[in-house]
């Protein structure tokens, strides 16, 4: 082994996010690209309209989904499903959207502000089937442990972590100053499953440590060799 090997960040296989799903109830999803971030605003709508343009440029067909949309409604012209829709023009495509609340916040808390019940298995549903008819891109929402359901459980406590095998994950952060620790975070808290892309996507603001920004990305390349990592920049940055 490489001594880039030796001293790089390896997260084993067992441990992280419980999920609600026992051995016995797995079950394969079909193929689908599931966008997830360290945070909020980091960049996942940017990261998943440059996949459904790449799905469409392979002659797929593709379609979106944001399960859970809070701080606004699907239709509205700032909402992640339009945004997606426009950043990666491909107007004829499926943008679609589950359950929508109007207070910026997590989805747990909003869905009870709203004495609305997710329900996890609607969810699944839904993911499976447009995944069955589409290449699909299913964005998640704030960060990887951003609470989604009651008790607190995140977005990934969906899946048993056998269930993504056909799936590509993708963990989005942005290069900046304090991506390091939340990158190495998000990705220990995901260590049942299996992360196929790293994106840091520019944010559209003055960056007031360059530095940090221009070592980063060589950083992470070093700490997480196996872990492809694509760099973006925001549309309006």
């Amino acid at each position: 082994m490489s001594d880039q090997s030796d001293s790089a960040v390896h997260f084993p296989s067992s441990g992280g996010i419980k999920t609600s799903f026992t051995e016995e109830k797995r079950e394969i999803f079909p193929e689908f690209d599931l966008v997830l971030g360290t945070d909020t605003q980091v960049g996942k709508t940017v990261v998943s309209a440059i996949l459904l343009r790449e799905l469409a440029s392979e002659k797929r067909t593709p379609a979106y989904l944001k399960p859970v949309l809070t701080g606004g409604r699907g239709e509205d012209s700032g909402s992640d499903p339009s945004r997606c829709r426009e950043m990666s023009g491909l107007s004829d495509s499926p943008f679609e959207w589950m359950f929508e609340f109007p207070d910026p916040i997590d989805p747990m808390t909003a869905a009870t502000r709203s004495g609305v019940s997710i329900d996890p298995g609607v969810i699944r549903r839904k993911i499976r089937s447009l995944a069955l008819q589409h290449a699909l891109v299913v964005e998640g929402a704030g960060g990887v442990l951003s609470p989604f359901f009651p008790g607190g459980k995140g977005f990934l406590s969906l899946f048993a972590p056998g269930e993504l095998s056909r799936c590509r994950v993708h963990l989005v952060s942005h290069p900046h100053l304090g991506c390091l620790s939340q990158i190495l975070c998000a990705l220990r808290a995901m260590e049942p499953f299996s992360v196929s892309c790293l994106h840091l996507v520019h944010r559209p603001v003055m960056d007031e440590w360059p530095l940090a920004t221009s070592l980063n990305p060589e950083t992470l390349r070093n700490l997480l060799p196996l872990i492809p990592l694509r760099l973006h920049k925001s549309p309006s940055s």
